[in-house]
């Protein structure tokens, strides 16, 4: 079992998927740095108080255009690693000679750890690249709220963030590591079903966008992944992430379930 724990993982992580993904990633973080962060005439201080880091990073607002499009593509980045490794093992044949040497529910144990991780590190890491660039540049005062900035009122970890900042930012990055990984298990399932790798890819990515989409006709339901996966902008309360677990919970589950029943054609 740890064997082929640690085969997946080195697939997955050390995929062309998880460099390109990266390198999208680091793309938007470096447009980012330079237009709001390290860019010529960013200032120090603004009209209501010295700014701070958890004003800064991109993490602390979707109102920047390079927050709005990384928290947007967040299922792509997350995919893009190792979201089409199941479909290729059943497609080449690769699980056949897999299945010869180890139990199936070992395999699909080992393949959902490989990819969950890949999609988390691949939406992690670049955000903690520009979380350290941006202290490099402004320091870490405690917010204040009378700033623009910062959850809402009923928001979960709305007091943490005024309180210790760095807690609710750690909190948020081990948040949107758990829903990257987790959302990758759409595109397992999605295996079951497509005959194109694309389609594959691709489902994640329409899922999140049709969740956000039906939050913009019916804004009460108040439910945009995109928003509450961001530290310092969340208006959710903590219900709502809990409930996007819980569906994603239930994805996992239906790919094991199906997975131990399932004969490649």
């Amino acid at each position: 079992m740890k064997n082929i724990i640690k085969n997946e993982c080195k697939r997955t992580i050390y995929s062309k998927g998880m460099a390109a993904s990266l390198t999208i990633g680091l793309i938007i973080i470096g447009w980012h740095l330079y237009q709001h962060v390290w860019g010529p005439g960013i200032a120090s201080e603004n009209a209501y108080c010295p700014e701070s880091v958890f004003y800064r990073w991109i993490g602390a607002s979707s109102f920047p255009m390079q927050s709005y499009l990384y928290y947007l593509i967040l299922p792509l980045l997350a995919v893009l690693p190792g979201g089409i490794n199941y479909y290729e093992d059943l497609k080449t044949g690769y699980l056949q000679n897999i299945y010869t040497r180890t139990k199936r529910k070992n395999y699909l144990v080992a393949k959902y750890i490989s990819v969950t991780v890949a999609g988390g590190i691949a939406v992690v890491v670049p955000l903690v690249v520009d979380l350290y660039a941006t202290c490099m540049r402004f320091p870490a005062l405690i917010p204040e709220p009378i700033m623009s900035f910062g959850p809402e009122r009923t928001a979960f970890g709305f007091q943490l963030f005024y309180t210790h900042p760095w807690i609710h930012t750690i909190l948020f990055l081990a948040l949107d590591f758990l829903f990257a990984g987790a959302i990758v298990g759409i595109s397992l399932v999605t295996t079951f079903y497509m005959e194109y790798k694309f389609a594959v890819l691709i489902t994640p990515f329409i899922c999140y966008y049709f969740i956000y989409s039906i939050n913009s006709f019916f804004p009460q339901i108040n439910f945009r992944p995109n928003l509450f996966l961001t530290p310092g902008f969340s208006d959710n309360h903590i219900v709502v992430p809990l409930i996007g677990l819980f569906l994603l919970i239930l994805i996992a589950v239906f790919y094991f379930w199906k997975g131990e029943r399932y004969e490649a054609k």
